[in-house]
């Protein structure tokens, strides 16, 4: 039983690795007109998924790419809106990486969801994936808006603090 389990769990950190590793940022793309947006959706899903998986030290020059794709196209696309506030930005004050995890998953879960979107939910989504990287970066710097953002996660209110508090 216990060789079942170890080979799963190697099969499992393989197949997540050759995902990340299968990931490429795209180059030379042109926003102009919607159907260029429309084009690029897969690939702003794909980049979400590399850059909450893929470490802040990894990868440097490859994730400023990716920074960059998703910042273009979240600026130009008008199947998503997207609003930074106060809160995102103090939440991302001290680990500025923070507000790319923010806008990414923003924009991943708004493409998923085009016929059911509910802007509370997505930012639920994207808020949770922001907490998620913060806990598992080794270089994040201490950030108390943070860490009470995680306590309040916890004690399962996150949702209704966003109803309430997101502002």
């Amino acid at each position: 039983m216990k060789q079942i389990l170890s080979l799963i769990i190697v099969i499992t950190a393989f197949t997540l690795t050759a995902t990340a590793q299968k990931y490429d940022v795209p180059m030379h793309y042109e926003l102009q007109t919607d159907a260029d947006f429309d084009m690029y959706e897969q690939q702003v899903i794909n980049t979400a998924d590399w850059l909450q998986q893929t470490g802040w030290k990894d990868k440097r020059e490859k994730r400023q790419a990716a920074r960059l794709f998703i910042l273009a196209w979240v600026q130009g696309s008008h199947s998503v809106s997207l609003s930074i506030n106060k809160t995102i930005n103090d939440l991302s004050d001290l680990n500025p990486e923070l507000l790319f995890t923010y806008t990414s998953q923003y924009a991943k879960f708004a493409l998923q969801h085009k016929t059911d979107f509910d802007k509370n939910t997505a930012n639920l989504v994207a808020l949770r994936a922001v907490l998620s990287k913060y806990s598992m970066e080794e270089s994040r710097k201490k950030d108390e808006d943070v860490e009470k953002l995680i306590e309040i996660n916890k004690e399962g209110n996150l949702a209704s603090w966003i109803a309430t508090d997101f502002k």
